[in-house]
């Protein structure tokens, strides 16, 4: 259900000390879902944040140096800096410093390790003596040509081969004028000498090993630096919610939110410790939409969320709370839609070996993949199917647990059409059954009965033209009398006739909606068909003409495995888009749930 909230009005003191301290008194109790009165904004949040990025930098570059794996033995020693005052600033500017000097040494050996490489293509040439030759107007230019470029100025006198190099030719200008080159493409001179390469790129591997032992010692401390990101998240978050208040006078600091109404005696009680000035009242009707939702559902109905999160579907403050109807269906469609308990089977076991990798953490996703998994081996099983293969189907004790009339090799295709049909209708009703409830003090809850008595009308019609089969003489009742409770019920008020003629006015439309809404439900035949004809069609490629020889055999078991792999894939987003769609837009709508909620999220903080 979702949680009736109260509006709530807080003042506190407005210094600095006290702000800070009863902020962080109540993010700790984190039941406040704050409505800002303006954006957040102030230099101070600004220096936070930085100062965040800053904290998040330094442990990444720690965590690549996590214990001192390796660490040298050497004279090397760094202070304790849970002793030293502000000591977290120090080891973060320390670490930061380093880890930049790295970046310029490694930029010193790849420049170096460049340079090197140029002298072992070229021999050991004197830089010195080739800038003697410049100093006398002698310009000397390095070329690699390969033999169609080289025929094309093999006349002038001033290019020499000097060697080669794969297939390509080390070709010499000699130039008087500095400006003279060739128009190909010229080898660059090195920086520095070879011998001096040498010595600068041995002092920087020595630097660079000093550095990463320092870096290994700072390691021991990371904590000191997760403790102070910590803080300066709490920081931030007060700060920004700080900010999100008003000052009155420089005095007092405002703040406007929404708290559940059943955490009401606690929020209350920590006020009256604390001293904190409130008002708390009921929203009013233009306050609606800034009003957060707050769902609590069953257990085995709180397996859905992922997917909500996924979607970003939050049902409004005044809309019908759909997890369950939503989580039941949805598990339903997902077996339909997949089908095959071999496929199932392999989803449980992926599902498992992730779980066991992540140490079997308690987290709903796991729950709901579980469940998903057990749902489309079960369909798979009523329907015998297993990897598309009718072979494994007929297997005598797998034969005797399906329902012949839902076989996907054999089975009545007319029945299972039909079944969709009415799982539509009975998804369709129960939003209008929901919506009657929660009207139950009203004449509006008549009229809800009024659609479910046109939903069934469309049940009928849709099976007697799409499936064929003879509408009973009811459904034209069923029509009319759903009409007339429509008409008269659905807008009560002084003007009657106005409220009526309003319902009628716009009845053939939402009829219209009606039918494609239950005829949408077919895609749940349609598609579960395609994944069984896909599997069977991999089987008969893999398999068809038999497998004979030992080439035939790894071509079969690569054509299983990238076919249904390929299938199961298409399956999981058949269940995404389908599945998803049948409870968002068709129950959804007519349950007249518009998803147009924001969810409550408290400002809490870490005691």
């Amino acid at each position: 259900m979702i949680t009736k909230m109260k509006k709530l009005t807080l003042f506190m003191s407005d210094t600095a000390i006290d702000v800070d301290a009863n902020l962080t008194l109540l993010g700790q109790l984190g039941v406040l879902h704050v409505s800002p009165f303006q954006p957040a904004k102030d230099k101070s949040i600004e220096r936070v944040d930085a100062r965040i990025k800053q904290l998040q930098k330094a442990i990444s570059i720690l965590d690549l140096y996590e214990n001192g794996q390796d660490l040298e033995s050497g004279s090397i020693s760094i202070p304790d800096y849970s002793n030293v005052e502000r000591g977290e600033i120090e080891l973060l500017e320390r670490v930061l410093s380093v880890d930049n000097d790295q970046k310029q040494l490694e930029a010193t050996a790849q420049r170096v390790n460049i340079d090197l490489a140029w002298f072992s293509k070229w021999g050991n040439i004197s830089l010195t003596d080739i800038e003697k030759l410049r100093e006398k107007d002698v310009f000397l230019r390095l070329y690699l040509l390969n033999d169609k470029e080289i025929k094309s100025i093999t006349e002038r006198e001033d290019i020499y081969v000097i060697g080669e190099r794969n297939d390509f030719r080390q070709v010499l200008l000699i130039a008087d004028d500095e400006d003279e080159k060739l128009d190909f493409q010229e080898v660059e001179w090195p920086q520095i000498q070879l011998e001096d390469a040498k010595d600068l790129l041995r002092d920087t591997e020595n630097k660079q090993k000093e550095n990463q032992n320092l870096l290994k010692l700072f390691s021991f401390q990371k904590n000191i630096l997760k403790e102070a990101l910590d803080e300066r998240n709490r920081r931030l978050d007060v700060r920004n919610i700080q900010y999100e208040g008003i000052s009155i006078d420089n005095q007092v600091g405002c703040w406007r939110g929404f708290i559940p109404e059943d955490v009401e005696d606690k929020f209350i009680e920590e006020a009256e410790i604390n001293g904190w000035g409130y008002l708390i009242e009921e929203p009013s009707s233009e306050e609606i939409d800034e009003v957060p939702t707050l769902v609590r559902t069953s257990r085995w109905a709180k397996n859905i969320q992922p997917v909500m999160d996924f979607m970003g579907l939050v049902p409004g403050y005044k809309e019908l709370d759909v997890s369950k109807v939503f989580m039941l269906f949805f598990t339903f469609f997902s077996g339909v839609l997949v089908g095959d308990a071999g496929y199932g089977l392999v989803f449980l076991l992926i599902t498992f070996l992730v779980h066991r990798h992540q140490k079997f953490a308690k987290k709903v996703e796991y729950s709901l993949f579980y469940t998903l998994s057990f749902s489309i081996m079960i369909w798979g099983v009523l329907t015998g199917t297993y990897f598309g293969s009718e072979l494994i189907a007929e297997l005598p004790i797998l034969r005797s647990l399906r329902i012949e009339q839902l076989a996907s090799f054999g089975g009545d295709s007319l029945f299972i059409q039909k079944l969709m049909f009415l799982i539509g209708a009975i998804h369709l009703t129960i939003g209008h059954l929901q919506i009657a409830w929660r009207y139950i003090n009203s004449v509006k809850a008549i009229a809800q009965i009024g659609w479910v008595a046109i939903i069934w009308g469309l049940y009928l019609i849709v099976s007697q033209m799409v499936l064929g089969i003879t509408a009973p003489g009811i459904m034209i009742w069923l029509f009319v009398g759903g009409a007339l409770l429509i008409a008269l019920f659905s807008n009560p008020g002084t003007n009657f006739a106005k409220g009526m003629l309003s319902s009628l006015a716009s009845l053939p439309l939402s009829i219209i909606n009606g039918f494609s809404d239950i005829i949408s439900y077919i895609r749940l035949y349609a598609v579960g068909l395609s994944t069984v004809l896909m599997a069977a069609s991999f089987n008969q490629m893999a398999l068809g003409d038999g497998v004979t020889t030992l080439a035939s055999g790894i071509g079969a078991a690569i054509i299983l495995i990238l076919g249904h792999g390929l299938n199961m894939i298409l399956a999981a987003m058949a269940v995404l888009v389908h599945g998803v769609r049948l409870n968002m837009l068709e129950y959804a709508g007519h349950a007249s749930v518009e998803f147009s909620g924001n969810e409550y999220t408290p400002f809490k903080l870490k005691k």
